[in-house]
């Protein structure tokens, strides 16, 4: 009887193990919901395309970015390689890059948050879900 209850633990113990899945990314996010109306002067980094603007939410905040007339993305400023810090608009590229300032990993902005090759991180930075329309921007 004992041997028949370690064989059956070794067998789910070893479907467990080999279940798991590599690269998965655990970046803490805070509820977010929230609406703004991006071409108003309170929202004017956002009123032209490539402008952003740091907003509150999320876990260390939110980053809006607008890379169309009528298109956002918004980031969940946390970054999945070191979840203390909060990662910025790198000066030297606009709102295309977002860097981490502890372990200098860049995201591309444009390609879903994604980092760059070489960096601290194979995860990309947590989306929210956006929604513009008659001139007021939802993320959630």
């Amino acid at each position: 009887m004992r041997v028949k209850v370690g064989v059956i633990l070794l067998i789910v113990s070893t479907f467990f193990v080999s279940c798991r899945r590599e690269g998965h990314c655990y970046v803490p996010i805070g509820i977010t919901n929230f609406r703004i109306e991006p071409n108003t002067a309170y929202y004017s980094g956002l009123n032209n395309v490539g402008g952003y603007m740091y907003l509150t939410g999320g876990h260390r905040g939110v980053i809006v970015i607008r890379t169309a007339y009528d298109q956002f993305v918004a980031y969940e400023r946390t970054c999945p390689a070191d979840s203390t810090t909060a990662v910025e608009v790198t000066s030297d590229w606009g709102s295309a890059l977002l860097e981490c300032p502890e372990c200098h990993t860049l995201f591309v902005a444009a390609s879903d948050g994604y980092p760059m090759d070489g960096g601290a991180t194979t995860c990309p930075l947590f989306q929210y879900s956006t929604s513009y329309s008659n001139g007021e921007l939802w993320v959630y």
